[in-house]
């Protein structure tokens, strides 16, 4: 095998003639025909969204749904726009395929608890295609998703070489590549920027038949839930623990902007001996009116709400509004026009929210009108505040566990009863107790290191285009 790094986030081995492939064609495998993806498989230029039915931590972010598109790519952005080409997509061989070309070509699908697969089956580039000739040579090739973060490229079928493929109309790559979001709501219409910050291309030449891409994940700072595991975890990141959005982080995620609207780069803490109590958690202020802890998003921004142990939400209300937007912290983000009343419906907000985060330890909260519905009042910048408590489930345990105890006591009291009548009958009929031997078995604890690699190296040139997606919404893409 062929290994090498790339940067912080993964590490790849490349193998030939590899076992990696997993087949799920329903014609050669025991698969039924639901692995078959009836819209990609009959279409061109598609994408389509599926739920995971397992957390997909990439580059450490938690995803739960991703976007097959018929390109031989996996878009894995929150904000879909017509050039999903450009970022935030796993490509096992991003080209212009055209499925519905063929009535042998496929797109499969299977989804596992611990694994998900896509699967280009006997596909073909759109601008080769021929049909009154017998040359048309078709790809098959695969993209397989673990619930530990690893990535496997695996292909089967790679007719000719992947620089032949005419790049004219549609990119052609080989790899990852993640950014973040940044939200400009300034001159009467928000803006959202698209900043690839890093990417993983694979060279050409390494892909031919029967050739497995393997990128092994790495620990980021993303991964951790806590203070204590933010602040001495083994990485080249620089992480630190923000108390306010309850994550760990460098500042370079796909939810930058929330660290920035939190001012985490300022307040987050990077020493163990600076972490609250994780028992009692680093949880917002509680209003003094309600005693419910209150948390507030700038508009565009996403934040986790977390409770400590297993403690869950209850949420009590929500409000997106223009209402509290002066005086908070979101209001050095705009000049925008004022609009006292412009707000959603609360009992919408407090529904949408609470449907996603009751009974819930961690949720995840965008204040945006993807997940509260068309704007009321476009170009008004506004907050959303929500009540929440957590609901402590400690004093249920705590009665079990004094119920355990009592019950092992009294055992134990019974036993050693039990014990003393018998030892007192031996003594009387003995003249010494046999001789009693104890073994103490002890458990040996492994500690598990963390591989480091090199640093993140980031280009100066830029270039952005903006897609405009209404009048006032639009998207700009740059990369790095």
């Amino acid at each position: 095998g062929i290994n090498a790094e790339y940067g912080d986030y993964y590490s790849s081995v490349i193998y030939v003639n590899n076992s990696a492939w997993i087949e799920i064609n329903p014609a050669k495998a025991e698969f039924g025909d639901d692995v078959i993806h009836e819209g990609l498989s009959s279409s061109f230029r598609y994408a389509y969204n599926i739920q995971l039915p397992f957390v997909f931590p990439y580059y450490g972010l938690p995803l739960t749904t991703i976007t097959p598109t018929t390109g031989g790519f996996i878009f894995v952005g929150e904000l879909i726009h017509n050039q999903l080409t450009e970022t935030q997509y796993i490509a096992p061989l991003m080209a212009e395929f055209d499925p519905s070309l063929g009535n042998s070509s496929f797109v499969y699908y299977y989804l596992s608890d611990n694994l998900a697969i896509i699967q280009w089956d006997n596909v073909y580039i759109h601008a080769d295609y021929d049909p009154e000739s017998n040359n048309n040579k078709a790809f098959t090739f695969q993209a397989q998703l673990y619930i530990n973060g690893d990535i496997i490229f695996a292909y089967r079928e790679v007719p000719y070489h992947p620089k032949l493929i005419d790049d004219s109309s549609h990119y052609v790559r080989i790899g990852i590549a993640e950014a973040y979001y940044e939200v400009d709501t300034s001159h009467g219409m928000t803006v959202t920027y698209v900043h690839q910050y890093h990417a993983i291309e694979i060279d050409f030449d390494l892909v031919v038949n029967y050739t497995e891409i393997t990128l092994k994940a790495e620990k980021t700072c993303l991964s951790s839930n806590s203070c204590a595991d933010c602040t001495t975890q083994e990485t080249e990141f620089e992480c630190s623990w923000c108390h306010k959005l309850q994550q760990c982080s460098d500042g370079i995620s796909r939810w930058r902007q929330n660290w920035k609207d939190a001012n985490c780069e300022a307040t987050g803490t990077k020493l163990l001996d600076q972490c609250p109590n994780e028992q009692e958690a680093a949880l917002p202020s509680t209003n003094p009116q309600t005693g419910f802890y209150e948390m507030v998003l700038c508009q565009e921004s996403k934040t986790a709400i977390v409770c400590a142990g297993d403690d869950t939400l209850l949420i009590d209300s929500a409000s997106f509004s223009r209402t509290n937007y002066h005086g908070s912290a979101c209001e050095t983000h705009s000049e925008m026009t004022d609009e006292a009343q412009c707000q959603y419906d609360n009992d919408l907000v407090t529904q949408k929210v609470s449907s996603k985060c009751d009974n819930e330890r961690t949720c995840f909260v965008q204040a945006s009108q993807d997940f509260f519905g068309v704007d009321p009042c476009p170009g008004n910048a506004k907050t959303l505040n929500i009540y929440y408590k957590c609901n402590s489930h400690t004093s249920a345990s705590a009665k079990a566990l004094t119920g355990f105890i009592v019950i092992v006591v009294l055992s134990l009291v019974a036993l050693l009863v039990g014990w003393f009548v018998y030892a007192y009958r031996n003594l009387l009929l003995q003249a010494s107790l046999p001789h009693q031997v104890r073994e103490i078995l002890e458990g040996q604890h492994l500690q598990r290191g963390h591989r480091r690699i090199g640093n993140l190296t980031q280009s100066t040139k830029s270039y952005f285009q903006t897609l405009t997606i209404d009048q006032t919404h639009a998207i700009a893409l740059r990369r790095f």
